[in-house]
């Protein structure tokens, strides 16, 4: 009896050992992930950047069903940051925030939150916009991308610098 009461200790404490993966953490590898696509964001480093994603990632950036791949999302952010003398996520304490969730079906999402800034080329303008990312994970690659961000002040600043030189052009050639 003695035997069979030690034997069903040592095999309690042994499932109380077992290394179990915690749903809620700051620190993972997953991160790392994540805060190397934005590092390679950063340096403009576009072929790093896309071996962050798997080769069948789906990105969803300000829409919940529209898909679009990586290389789309690089165009598309390349074509934006071309209006930029200087872009930077701010990366203070309290402006950059990185998590890994495990949800209920047992998936691994990594969540970004951060202050985009900005500088435009034609007149100076400073601009922020705060970002969030959650990025569905998988063998250590990011799968599925939601990003959510209001363009809304960049494109009127765009618009607005468009406006301005084509009156410059049109008053050029009246004189």
């Amino acid at each position: 009896m003695k035997k069979l009461f030690l034997l069903g200790l040592a095999l309690l404490l042994f499932v109380a050992c077992q290394d179990k993966q915690e749903r809620y953490t700051t620190t993972s590898q997953n991160i790392d992930v994540v805060k190397k696509l934005v590092a390679d964001y950063h340096n403009g480093d576009w072929e790093a950047w896309r071996t962050n994603y798997s080769d069948s990632a789906k990105l969803y950036h300000n829409t919940w069903k529209n898909a679009a791949r990586p290389e789309d999302i690089r165009d598309a952010l390349k074509g934006l940051l071309a209006n930029t003398s200087k872009y930077h996520f701010d990366e203070s304490e309290d402006a950059i925030f990185y998590e890994q969730t495990i949800d209920d079906e047992g998936k691994t999402w990594v969540n970004f939150w951060g202050n985009w800034e900005g500088t435009l080329v034609a007149n100076g303008q400073e601009l922020e916009i705060p970002v969030h990312l959650s990025c569905l994970m998988k063998d250590g690659k990011i799968t599925a991308e939601y990003g959510f961000y209001n363009l809304g002040e960049i494109n009127a600043a765009l618009k607005a610098i468009a406006k301005a030189e084509a009156a410059a052009a049109e008053e050029s050639t009246e004189e």
